[in-house]
Order: structure tokens, then C-alpha cells, then sequence
């Protein structure tokens, strides 16, 4: 009679999770910034403080959707994949860049538009 061996476990490979470059933009470039912009929106009468957090949240908002865009470009290029993807990838992020940096002047525009509105409405309330 024979002895049964001991019950061994195969060894469990720990995969790492990969995170999807369409989900990092999808999440970065429209989820995040809307996010932001609705949370931080004021709703109420204009101020100069709502005013300024409706400016910074634009601003933090486009800067995550850049950040998330230079992360997808980061994470094709390492995976390894082929230079066309890689260069849609590239175009990809060149375009929220842009897009980022001029929605950041309009919202710095906008800011100067309310602080003077608002300046002028405590003028004529005096």
C-alpha cells in the first residue's frame, strides 16, 4: 500500500490587472472633469468666490484630462504594441492637449467677464 502524497496547491500566479487605456481616457477626459464641474458649480447667486471655484475646477478638470491622456500614450507605449496605435494614441493626446489648454483660457476669460459683473452690480447696489 502506498502512502497518498500530500495535497499541494498550485501555485496561484499573481496577474496584475490591467487597466484599459479607453477606460483611463473615457474616465479622465469626460467623467472627471464633468464631475468636477458640477460639483463645483455654484448654483445660487453669483460671488466672487463661486466665480473662482467654477475657474479652478475647469482648470483641475482639464489638467486631469491631460494627465490622463499623456497616461494612455505612457501605457501603449509600454505594453508594447505596434507604432500605429501608439501614433493614434499620440494624436489622441495632442488633441485633449489642445483642447485642455484652450478651455483653460476661456475659463481664466470667463473668470475676468464674472469678477467684472460682479464688480459692477456691488458698484450700482451702493
Amino acid at each position: 500500500m502506498t502512502v497518498p502524497a500530500a495535497t499541494e496547491q498550485p501555485a496561484v500566479a499573481n496577474r496584475s490587472r490591467r487597466i484599459s487605456r479607453g477606460a483611463i481616457l473615457i474616465v479622465g477626459v469626460i467623467v472627471v472633469p464633468v464631475a468636477l464641474t458640477v460639483l463645483l458649480n455654484s448654483y445660487g447667486a453669483l460671488t466672487v468666490d463661486g466665480a473662482l471655484r467654477m475657474a479652478f475646477a475647469t482648470v483641475a478638470g482639464q489638467t486631469i484630462a491631460i494627465l490622463s491622456a499623456i497616461t494612455a500614450v505612457v501605457l501603449t507605449v509600454r505594453r508594447g504594441y505596434r507604432p500605429l496605435p501608439i501614433a493614434a494614441f499620440v494624436l489622441i493626446a495632442a488633441a485633449v492637449t489642445l483642447f485642455a489648454i484652450s478651455a483653460m483660457s476661456s475659463a481664466g476669460d470667463l473668470l475676468l467677464t464674472r469678477l467684472d459683473i460682479i464688480a459692477e452690480v456691488d458698484k450700482l447696489n451702493r
